[in-house]
């Protein structure tokens, strides 16, 4: 949302010490002991607006991923012309919720930061990060978009190719502004790659919030040591669901997450200036979806949207939701039930905060 940070930061100052009385409403529908997802513990941990590491400000955490050494990956997404960077992070996660690791505080959750070489926040907008299972690491920057491919200590070993009809600056044609590629799983077996385009592009749809808007899942597969574009399927982001007046809102797909057995985890993001965040997460199907990768505009054409189903709503939480971004896989719980790890972009913005937040997953 780099782009966008000058109107977010003046909405969150004008909403700070509102959003709270404005949560929403929990949706019909989700009882809390048939919820797919609940929270672990009572609220998140939250990373102090001062932590440095590696001589950088950690802060717009826009993606996560977890490593095999049990340790996270967290993509930011820009920060000016200092140099784009991912950061190396270390908690815990239990029945408790999450927590610093044994010993050691907040402010020491990030223990090492990964330059990009060659790009800075003016050259690349970082949103989406998967990891390989050789431990390299996929991730997409939503300006352009792109995809590209970086080592472990973050120097370039290819770019994805990206079907013509995403890619921006073209009049009427492509991604709106900052509305790209904010998402990036791999799915199990690291055969399978998803992104999707943030809202609408120019060419499928009208930028309207009252209505759905139908953005595209991009299905990248392994081909001869690289990744290439296979499918797209229509997923139709919700309506914004809290009114307000005039000023900055917005409504958005985040990010994905692959599921074994090829559904997927979708987060939907809202903000509404007065009213705050809205965050939700659903579960997609592709059954029955029509594969939409030789439609060049989804107007006038008769396309199968992917089945989608609530099955978390923060507004349940219990806790004001930041604007969280970024989801993962985290460890198994000693009942082998799986957990979620969610992370939060606070903009470089002290009005905003850098939250980790643990969900079960009972899907």
């Amino acid at each position: 949302m780099s782009a966008r940070r000058g109107a977010l930061f003046l909405a969150l100052a004008l909403a700070a010490g509102s959003c709270a009385p404005h949560a929403l409403a929990p949706p019909p529908g989700l009882a809390p002991h048939a919820e797919p997802l609940s929270l672990l513990g009572s609220g998140p941990l939250i990373v102090p607006f001062g932590a440095t590491v590696g001589g950088f400000r950690v802060g717009g955490l826009s993606a996560i991923a977890r490593a095999a050494d049990g340790t996270y990956l967290a993509v930011v997404d820009n920060e000016g012309e200092k140099p784009a960077r991912v950061f190396r992070l270390a908690f815990a996660v239990s029945e408790s919720g999450v927590a610093p690791p044994p010993g050691k505080t907040p402010l020491e959750v990030p223990i090492a930061a990964i330059p990009l070489a060659g790009f800075n926040g003016k050259n690349f907008d970082g949103e989406g990060l998967a990891l390989e299972p050789s431990g390299e690491m996929l991730i997409s920057s939503e300006t352009e978009p792109s995809i590209r491919e970086f080592s472990p200590d973050g120097r370039t070993l290819r770019s994805l190719p990206v079907p013509d009809l995403f890619l921006a600056g073209r009049q009427g044609r492509g991604i709106r502004n900052n509305l790209g590629f904010e998402s990036l799983t791999l799915a199990p077996g690291g055969e399978v790659l998803w992104t999707a385009n943030e809202r609408a592009l120019q060419q499928d749809a009208p930028e309207d919030l009252a209505r759905p808007s139908p953005v595209r899942l991009l299905r990248y597969e392994r081909r001869n040591g690289g990744f290439v574009p296979e499918a797209q399927f229509v997923y139709e982001v919700e309506p914004l669901r809290q009114r307000a007046g005039a000023g900055f809102q917005t409504r958005g797909l985040s990010d994905l997450l692959a599921l074994p057995g090829g559904d997927l985890l979708a987060l939907e993001r809202e903000f509404v200036e007065g009213r705050g965040l809205a965050i939700q997460i659903f579960r997609i199907s592709l059954a029955g979806a029509t594969d939409v990768s030789g439609v060049e505009s989804l107007a006038g054409q008769s396309w199968t949207p992917v089945r989608k189903t609530l099955v978390y709503d923060f507004a349940r939480s219990g806790f004001v939701p930041d604007n969280i971004e970024g989801m993962a896989f985290g460890p198994p719980l000693p009942d082998g039930s799986r957990t979620l790890v969610l992370v939060s972009d606070n903009n470089f913005n002290p009005l905003e905060k850098t939250q980790i937040v643990a969900l079960r997953l009972r899907l």
